[in-house]
């Protein structure tokens, strides 16, 4: 036992030290305002309305509101084109790093396998950035939906043509209704979960070509790293929904 935890010292430290610094990452947004998590602050801000009235006011809001909502609705469709995109880019990076594995692993490179499983590990790091980037693009989406909504709760209650109760029929989603940032099953959530299966294997192989030239409990590493991948996985699923936990302090 002893002789397997020597073994796989430096993946579980590898992971160990991932875990740290990506909590403290958490802690850090966790000590930010609400809006950070997607959720609204707790204060609003108001503009102070002018002492003498004017009279009529020529501005029609149904202008503003519109375009408000339309710059809502950009941001999040801007989001989604974004997480495809910063996909196919991790993607792209995956196979670079795997092209540069197996020439390092060819025979006569004269490069150490230890240079394999430092780019296995490279990869991992990239796929964390990518998928903090997903996090953020997932609380983008939600502050545009966010927003959308809240031009149609305004509708709803102000509205002269239909009364609140029947208006509300026609939306589908409403401020009260909208999923949840850290929802799993959505497209960002399986998004992040290729990231985080690519980047187990990234980490298992690893650390597998980084114990494997002893001898003796091959077999009993190999165990251990398959749980330590398995963490490594289930660390990147318990985080998405950590981000995305609201925020309400």
């Amino acid at each position: 036992m002893v002789s397997t935890l020597q073994r796989v010292a430096v993946p579980l430290g590898f992971l160990l030290a991932n875990a740290a610094c990506l909590l403290l990452i958490l802690l850090l947004s966790r000590r930010g305002p609400a809006s950070r998590s997607g959720l609204p602050s707790s204060g609003t801000t108001t503009v102070p309305m002018p002492v003498d009235d004017p009279g009529p006011r020529a501005l029609d809001a149904k202008d503003v509101l519109g375009w408000e909502f339309d710059y809502a609705s950009d941001t999040a469709t801007q989001s989604m084109q974004d997480r495809h995109t910063m996909v196919n880019f991790y993607l792209l990076a995956v196979g670079i790093v795997s092209s540069g594995v197996l020439a390092v692993l060819a025979e006569g490179s004269g490069v150490p396998r230890a240079g394999a499983t430092a780019l296995l590990w490279l990869l991992c790091e990239i796929g964390w950035l990518y998928f903090l980037k997903l996090v953020r693009l997932r609380q983008a989406w939600c502050d545009s939906s966010r927003a959308m909504n809240q031009i149609k709760d305004f509708y709803v209650a102000h509205t002269a043509q239909f009364t609140p109760e029947v208006l509300s029929t026609a939306f589908r989603w409403r401020t009260n209704t909208l999923p949840a940032p850290g929802q799993l099953w959505t497209v960002f959530f399986y998004s992040g979960a290729l990231i985080a299966l690519l980047d187990s294997v990234a980490y298992g192989v690893g650390g597998l070509l980084l114990v494997s030239g002893g001898q003796g409990q091959g077999g009993t590493a190999a165990a251990a790293l398959v749980i330590l991948s398995i963490s490594f996985f289930l660390l990147h699923i318990w985080l998405y929904s950590a981000f995305l936990k609201p925020n309400t302090h």
